[in-house]
């Protein structure tokens, strides 16, 4: 009886050791279903879901080689919530309602990135970000959390950088983020100065199709402007956008605005109470996942790319003083 028992003792013990939990602990989830996730491939797995029950879900995880990041979402989050266990228990703690205050306490891995996310957080100048995020990468260079701060953090870095970067990353690192840096990457080869504009229909204001191609083909050149009425930077941006238009719209530059909005109603009065006088005003409403956005990896805005009148872009994100340059030489 005794060897049978500490036979059986064995065992748990052993399927203990052969996996980890991940503890959820946060208020006012009670009842919410808790979803774990995983990239496979290039697509976001569901692997395992929990209803949260007294404000808490654990899963139990079957460790394994692969130390790329886990995350868990909830709905009515906007993203979900990343992390690395590094084949350890992980508790994550806090409130629902209140997403960027969730603490994640796992592995030493874990903790540099929640060490360097706070950092990060205390930043405002870009370029700033840029270096602190570019020490970090270095730092951690044959660490998954290197690519996953490189990925959520691209927008800081020109391609050059991000390909550089990328070339000093184990070759065999198992991370979904390292191949989301090369998907982001190719996308921005495809908008590259001197690549063919990317043709597009989409929904104006009045709900009417839009094409850009009607555009290309009626203009000497044009201003690819993506905006959204909550960017902060955008409005501030859009007097100078709007002084531009107003100089040279008789002269043959367009400007056509892609609205990463979801809200039809703040969209709409962004643009009239920015004086955005332009016909072509268009969004499919789905935020960062629209559809136009995506076709030019778009990772920040605001953001503008000029094309001439054979539809080749020109230069992307110049400076309003470099813009309005180009645009009148171009138009003299």
């Amino acid at each position: 009886m005794r060897k049978l028992l500490f036979a059986i003792l064995i065992m748990t013990g052993m399927v203990s050791c052969n996996s980890f939990k991940i503890n959820v602990n946060l208020e006012n989830s009670e009842s919410k279903t808790v979803y774990l996730q995983r990239y496979n491939g290039m697509d976001m797995k569901n692997l395992d879901s929990v209803v949260a029950k007294d404000n808490k879900a654990v899963f139990k995880v079957k460790q394994n080689d692969n130390t790329d990041a886990y995350s868990i979402m909830i709905k009515g989050w906007k993203r979900p919530l990343t992390l690395f266990a590094d084949n350890q228990d992980v508790t994550i703690t806090g409130d629902y309602q209140k997403y960027n205050g969730i603490t994640v306490t796992a592995s030493e891995s874990q903790e540099k990135l929640n060490a360097f996310l706070k950092e990060v957080g205390t930043i405002e100048d870009e370029r700033e970000i840029h270096y602190c995020v570019l020490d970090f990468v270095k730092q951690n260079i044959d660490n998954p959390i290197a690519p996953y701060a490189l990925y959520r953090y691209k927008w800081s870095f020109q391609l050059e950088d991000l390909r550089n970067l990328l070339a000093v990353i184990p070759h065999d690192m198992k991370s979904a983020y390292k191949e989301l840096v090369v998907k982001y990457m190719e996308g921005l080869e495809k908008t590259e100065a001197g690549k063919p504009f990317i043709p597009f229909v989409q929904k104006d204001v009045n709900g009417e199709d839009f094409n850009m191609k009607d555009v290309i083909s009626q203009s000497k050149i044009i201003i690819l402007d993506f905006w959204a009425s909550w960017c902060p930077d955008c409005r501030k941006a859009n007097p100078e956008l709007v002084a531009l238009y107003n100089r040279f719209k008789d002269k043959g530059l367009d400007i056509v605005s892609v609205s990463l909005d979801t809200d039809e109603a703040a969209w709409k009065k962004a643009i009239e109470d920015d004086n955005l006088s332009w016909p072509h005003h268009v969004s499919d409403l789905k935020g960062w996942a629209n559809a136009v956005a995506e076709m030019y990896t778009i990772a920040y805005i605001p953001q503008t790319l000029i094309i001439d009148a054979n539809g080749k872009i020109v230069e992307k994100n110049l400076p309003f003083e470099k813009m309005e340059e180009l645009i009148n030489a171009t138009l003299k």
